[in-house]
């Protein structure tokens, strides 16, 4: 069977630091790339490993502009690649509103949301509401016996554990160090990655949506103190293939 390929583009929260990227994450199997999220910094990131051109498809989780700044310029790139003739296909969106993505000829988009299960190239993709205060939607790719969970933006609870389960890459969002997140937040604190991570039981956890103050080593100290699988701290272009 076929392999799945996961590259972190941006992994900071809520602003990018310097030289880096908001939420972004390109998935690949087959050759076929689908971007998660694309926050501020993430399409001068992307290019620096794929051409924005072979790019098709972009899932938005929400509209919170660290996930979806570079939409629009996004869209803008196609507008270039068409003025200069070259041949590209209109960027599609996924996401659970169209608002401003939807721009012809350049961009289209589609309406997703929870319990309407999608594909997209060899991708059979699911998803599911979280706990934060924009509707969001986290996320499942699965292709060839494996799969891949985004958990976007969204406070611990039961439901995305269960969705979360034995997948073979879990991305988790940790916003907070110890002591300082709270559910009301809509986010995960450390405390709540240990306990997604010891229900869910994933191959791989990638610890994302990092805070951009404070060592974030502590973070992933914290991890491995408590959870005995493997846990590594997003970085740009840091890769896993499975």
């Amino acid at each position: 069977m076929g392999r799945i390929k996961v590259v972190v583009i941006g992994e900071s929260g809520g602003t990018p630091l310097a030289g880096g990227a908001t939420s972004c994450y390109m998935v690949e199997a087959e050759g076929y790339a689908v971007l998660l999220d694309i926050g501020s910094g993430a399409l001068s990131l992307l290019q620096k490993i794929r051409p924005f051109d072979s790019i098709d498809d972009i899932i938005i989780s929400h509209f919170h502009s660290d996930h979806v700044a570079d939409a629009g310029v996004a869209i803008y790139s196609r507008l270039i690649a068409m003025q200069l003739g070259r041949h590209v296909h209109p960027l599609l969106f996924h996401a659970m509103e169209k608002r401003e993505l939807e721009i012809a000829p350049y961009s289209s988009a589609v309406i997703i949301d929870e319990g309407i299960p999608e594909k997209i190239g060899p991708f059979s993709i699911s998803y599911i509401r979280t706990r934060h205060p924009v509707p969001c939607l986290a996320m499942k790719l699965s292709y060839g016996g494996k799969s891949v969970v985004y958990t976007a933006d969204g406070a611990f609870s039961e439901k995305i554990a269960e969705f979360s389960s034995s997948s073979d890459i879990l991305i988790a969002e940790c916003s907070f160090y110890p002591g300082t997140g709270s559910q009301e937040a809509g986010h995960m604190d450390v405390y709540d990655v240990v306990k997604l991570a010891a229900a869910a039981s994933p191959g791989k956890l990638i610890v994302s949506h990092l805070p951009v103050y404070g060592n974030r080593n502590e973070i992933l100290d914290y991890i491995k103190g408590r959870w005995n699988g493997e846990v590594l701290l997003a970085h740009p272009f840091l890769e896993l293939e499975v």
